[in-house]
């Protein structure tokens, strides 16, 4: 691998920090944050998977919202860990995709609140779906499974709305320019260009 390919697939240090740092809000928003009504447990670790997903990307979206929902899972409900490692991280990897493919697209930064939101209900459909096949083998029949279906639901639903709210009311989106996360190219500086001083031109 050439060293310009190499330097294309880095992981910057800056992403890696605030990856690391996400990860850790994950966790604490699900155990924190998060409260149980009956067999139901709700929390607020979505909101930061599609925070996530909007100011870093594909990728520590899904790093951040597979590991920390997965050590949040250890410490709260350890017998669904595994399909959580599984579901919320190809959640968040499906929410930065989405994101990323309408951002390049025609007058995607315009755009950014709406599609923003469809890319966070499209990857919360599939959290519900991921959690009630989940919960299917866990309860023993689908029809058992349907009453959590409702609860991922309306957990979805406000984690999208909470994150909407953070990232475009809030404006937390412009933190992905101004730290210059997601591997997004921005212009280059000018070169610099010496202009010769007046006493330079006339010893000329």
């Amino acid at each position: 691998m050439s060293a310009k390919q190499k330097r294309k697939f880095a992981f910057p240090t800056r992403t890696l920090v605030f990856t690391a740092l996400l990860t850790a809000l994950v966790v604490a928003a699900t155990v924190v944050l998060g409260f149980r009504t009956g067999d139901f447990f709700f929390n607020c670790g979505d909101t930061v998977i599609f925070v996530t997903a909007a100011l870093l990307g594909p990728v520590p979206a899904m790093l951040a919202g597979g590991i920390g929902s997965f050590f949040a899972d250890l410490a709260v409900y350890p017998a669904t860990m595994f399909f959580t490692l599984v579901i919320k991280g190809l959640e968040g990897l499906l929410c930065g995709l989405l994101m990323k493919l309408f951002r390049t697209s025609h007058r995607g930064k315009f755009l950014a609140p709406v599609t923003g939101g469809v890319s966070m209900l499209v990857a919360g459909a599939f959290m519900m779906t991921g959690y009630f096949i989940c919960n299917s083998f866990i309860y023993g029949t689908p029809a058992s499974a349907l009453a959590a279906l409702l609860a991922d639901a309306v957990q979805a639903s406000i984690s999208v709305a909470l994150a909407c709210a953070l990232l475009y009311v809030m404006r937390l989106d412009n933190l992905r320019a101004r730290f210059r996360l997601s591997g997004e190219k921005y212009p280059a500086a000018p070169p610099y260009r010496r202009v010769p001083r007046a006493e330079d031109r006339r010893s000329r």
